[in-house]
């Protein structure tokens, strides 16, 4: 914060011509004590021009954030931002009044800002300072969700981002207009379930926008799930079931200590790291969500039994489908099509007595940089079938498998992804090869009998190659 101050003490001498005000979530965060890193400044006329002069003194850059609603943003070293737009309206009173909620309906002079007693100076026509002593996120009026149909998705990330909850008032007013969302930027819509998702809490958040319908428009593939085997997972099917994954997974992120000792602070490093601008957790919960949308139409009863064979690769290939509604990169789509495709696997080797070096490599090898996460969310999925008593336990078989395999990971790294002792041209001058899908095959045999411990050098791993490869 005090990096910002020193910044907009110089906006005074440099904007002496017309009133400006600090507004927004810049106010709201402030009284609740929260880092700021973007303020908002509200100015009567000229935002990009300003913003041009503004940002050639402050040594920032200056871009059009958006054209029709004339804001400008400055970004300023040490990834702070600065966004100055027009007053909407003929007076501040009016520009306040056309806000979204109430906690956003601040205003501050920017001249007041700078000073000790700036508190005195908070304008607030909305009774905003109350709803944030009461930790609300109210509508400002009955139009909101008309003039921007994306407040229907900001309404649910600014609580969770804060912790707070929504009046009854404010979600009916969601159910009400939630169709409007369809309406928004499908870029625009896939910032704000990132930014939901990369809070600790979602679960909650989630809930409330499936209550509302909110979820159904953004993901319509909900509306099936929730209608399969309700008999097997209770009211809400599928969708029920998915939605505990996500709280589950929350809550092993939150205790991960707890869960995973040993390893605890690589884990959490791991889930941090950013994927483009948000965390990698955000990101592996998204994945949750998506895991079972393949059991939509694999249900059947065998034995008795409902069944959903082959779910996950079907789930799979949904994901290019996905991948053009949400604007996703291609790494982003080859990401969530492997994890949803492997969701199993880690079910499926806690059903072996032991399980071996080569599964344990294999596992790591064809997961990548999605293997500690694909463990994360499998286990979570797992959770949703057992009891609280039997989760406290920390003895289920699945769990002790992922906790072998992440030990494993990171006692063991050259045991686990052995480092390469050959490569294809080796393998093509030994035994005189073409290039060909074979020489990849050969490589895969040896890096299986270097996680087995059987060879260890370039000359054992073409000594092994011998009995392989046929005359």
């Amino acid at each position: 914060m005090a990096s910002f101050l020193k910044i907009l003490s110089k906006i005074p001498g440099i904007l002496p011509e017309q009133e400006t005000y600090v507004v927004g979530g810049a106010v709201r965060d402030r009284i609740l004590g929260r880092p700021i890193t973007d303020v908002d400044l509200l100015l009567e006329k000229n935002p990009a021009q300003w913003g041009m002069i503004l940002a050639e003194k402050l040594e920032g850059t200056a871009f059009p954030l958006d054209i029709e609603r004339g804001i400008t943003r400055i970004t300023i070293p040490g990834n702070l931002h600065l966004d100055l737009a027009k007053r909407q309206g003929p007076s501040l009173e009016a520009d306040l009044d056309r806000r979204d909620f109430t906690a956003n309906a601040l205003a501050v002079p920017l001249a007041d800002w700078l000073k000790p007693r700036w508190k005195n100076s908070v304008i607030d026509r909305q009774g905003g300072r109350k709803d944030l002593e009461k930790k609300i996120i109210r509508a400002v009026s009955n139009n909101i969700y008309k003039d921007d149909p994306l407040r229907l998705l900001r309404t649910f990330r600014i609580a969770a981002e804060l912790g707070f909850s929504i009046p009854n008032q404010t979600l009916n007013l969601v159910r009400k207009n939630k169709a409007r969302l369809k309406d928004s930027a499908p870029e625009r819509i896939r910032e704000e379930i990132l930014k939901i998702l990369s809070t600790p809490e979602s679960y909650p958040y989630f809930l409330l926008m499936e209550k509302t319908g909110l979820l159904g428009v953004f993901y319509p593939e909900t509306q099936k799930l929730k209608k399969i085997a309700p008999q097997y997972y209770g009211r809400g099917g599928v969708l029920t079931h998915t939605l505990e994954g996500l709280a589950h997974f929350e809550s092993i992120q939150k205790d991960i200590s707890n869960w995973f000792p040993k390893h605890s602070a690589k884990i959490k490093e791991y889930l941090s790291e950013l994927s483009g601008d948000y965390p990698r957790f955000a990101q592996l919960k998204w994945a949750l969500l998506l895991h079972d949308i393949g059991k939509a139409k694999t249900g059947k009863i065998i034995d008795g039994r409902l069944r959903f064979f082959d779910h996950e690769h079907r789930g799979a290939k949904l994901v290019e489908k996905l991948a053009g509604r949400y604007r996703w990169s291609n790494s982003e789509s080859s990401s969530f099509a492997r994890l949803i495709r492997n969701h199993m696997r880690p079910g499926n080797l806690a059903t072996h007595p032991q399980v071996s070096d080569k599964a344990i490599h294999r596992f790591f090898r064809d997961l990548e940089g999605d293997a500690v996460g694909m463990l994360l969310v499998s286990l979570a999925d797992h959770l949703t079938y057992l009891t609280p008593r039997q989760i406290k336990k920390h003895s289920s078989p699945h769990e002790l498998v992922t906790r072998l395999m992440i030990n494993r990971y990171y006692s063991h790294r050259e045991k686990v992804l052995p480092p390469k002792i050959l490569n294809g041209h080796d393998i093509m001058k030994e035994f005189g090869l073409e290039p060909s899908p074979l020489i990849g095959e050969l490589l895969q045999k040896v890096t299986d009998a270097q996680a087995e411990g059987r060879i260890k050098t370039k000359e054992d791993g073409l000594a092994y190659l011998k009995t392989v490869v046929k005359p």
